[in-house]
């Protein structure tokens, strides 16, 4: 062989290499059912949950007793609610959030949230432009 045809092969393999590793950290975004299901399977294993704050059950924070403990209710894009448990400060304006991505696990009884990213929709809705 050339090699310039090694280098190619060498070249192609890194190639293959790169997408396979980069697959693996994909995260998907997934209902509560899936990470139900997903979590017998492997325990422990973080996902991406789209969901809305219920805004009819009760918020459970008191920072005064601890600060890193928050409780709340979550309905996922399927209509599934589920108890989710935040073990950091309550982020601002959570209850004027639009949509949350919550990235955490599955337990037996609730979704162990290790991060909470939300959108607050005064701050993306785009303001009229009134041209006179």
């Amino acid at each position: 062989m050339k090699p310039l045809h090694i280098i190619l092969l060498i070249m192609a393999a890194a190639g293959i290499g790169a997408v396979v590793s980069l697959y693996g950290n994909t995260t998907q975004y997934i209902a509560f059912k899936d990470a139900q299901d997903l979590a017998k399977e492997n325990p422990g294993k973080e996902y991406h949950v789209v969901c809305t704050l219920n805004k009819q059950k009760p918020i459970l924070y008191n920072p005064q007793k601890d600060p890193n403990y928050l409780e709340f209710w979550a309905v996922d894009s399927l209509g599934k609610e589920m108890k989710v448990i935040y073990g950091k400060p309550k982020p601002q304006d959570m209850e004027r959030s639009q949509k949350m991505v919550l990235i955490g696990y599955q337990e037996a009884e609730y979704f162990r949230a290790n991060s909470i990213l939300s959108k607050c929709p005064s701050k993306y809705n785009e303001e009229p432009v009134n041209n006179r």
